[in-house]
């Protein structure tokens, strides 16, 4: 079946209400990172809280909110081991700069040169309000976390009744729009979810692979880096650059240049891995794309979108085959 037959026996009235939604969506660009949020904690806590209430014969509620319990304990437990690396790490800094002998090596010499023409040449007024401006998008974010949990946890903990409620809507004169409304995000948010449960495993491949070379290369604080590059690894691309600072920085301090270029290479492999094999081999395999579609899909929406769009790029990508019947979503 050729498209133009696919969209002739698909009903006008539902491409309508994708372009309602779609100018909806836009209307709603900046709450969009809040809304993704909470559909994605939503999603994974009620999928959960299923499995645990089949295996502990526990009620829904309880389920879920044992999931959520669970969950703000790792986070506090992330938190604490981070917030501790992070201290150890700059008191190493600090030494490491107060102690070593800059021109004992030439190299060393060049950097302190021009990290002193860096200093001098800064504005200092100027620097002061980037690093307000950072921290205040950083808080922004973190808001929009704990706002995303809260909402995700009345979600989960109130979907029968939500559900019930909504149900007046496709009772109501207009139940036609809300039907195929529904129909729409309802398949949307599986596709998304089923997708983002990809991610989530191929992080933890990735983490448990790194920490395979954190403890062969006998680093400190080897939980508070797992559990920080775990975290990281949930940011697409900009998460390995970010973990690149501390993993270089304590790889200098423990050992010398050879530690450093191990621990490059080993995120170079492992980015490349999870670009080029993990990502579109799980991708392709629940999507049934191939995987030169599904690089050029993170490539482009990642120009488009940014950082969401590495995100959420392959979950349009499939919803719109989805939803033309070029190809089916059968998970």
């Amino acid at each position: 079946m050729d498209l133009l037959t696919s969209l002739k026996k698909r009903p006008l009235y539902r491409y309508f209400v994708l372009f309602v939604i779609i100018l909806l969506i836009a209307c709603l660009k900046q709450f969009m990172t809040l809304l993704l949020l909470t559909i994605i904690f939503a999603y994974l806590s009620m999928n959960a809280g299923k499995r645990v209430s089949h295996f502990l014969k526990l009620s829904r509620s309880l389920s879920i909110a044992l999931v959520y319990v669970i969950f703000i304990g790792v986070i506090v437990f992330a938190i604490d081991r981070g917030a501790n690396t992070v201290i150890h790490q700059f008191d190493s800094m600090v030494k490491l700069a107060t102690h070593i002998n800059w021109h004992a090596n030439s190299f060393l010499e060049t950097i302190y040169k021009n990290f002193h023409q860096y200093i001098a040449s800064v504005n200092t007024s100027q620097l002061i309000s980037q690093g307000l401006t950072q921290l205040n998008q950083v808080g922004h974010v973190l808001y929009e976390l704990i706002l995303a949990l809260l909402f995700s946890f009345i979600f989960s903990m109130t979907y029968p009744q939500l559900r019930s409620w909504s149900m007046n809507f496709l009772h109501s004169p207009y139940k036609k729009f809300f039907g195929e409304f529904y129909i729409i995000i309802h398949r949307f948010i599986i596709i998304l979810g089923k997708l983002f449960e990809v991610q989530l495993m191929i992080c933890l491949i990735n983490t448990a692979i790194m920490m395979v070379v954190l403890a062969f290369l006998q680093f400190p604080y080897l939980l508070g880096f797992t559990v920080m590059i775990f975290i990281l690894g949930l940011i697409p691309v900009f998460g390995v650059i970010i973990s690149l600072i501390p993993l270089t920085i304590t790889a200098f301090i423990i050992g010398d240049w050879n530690t450093v270029i191990i621990i490059l290479v080993a995120i170079a492999f492992i980015h490349f891995f999870e670009s080029y094999f993990l990502h579109p081999h799980f991708m392709s395999h629940r999507t049934h794309m191939p995987i030169l579609v599904i690089l050029l899909n993170l490539i482009i929406m990642e120009k488009m979108f940014g950082v969401w769009g590495l995100v959420i790029g392959l979950p349009i990508l499939t919803f719109l085959l989805d939803f033309f019947r070029i190809q089916k979503f059968n998970n």
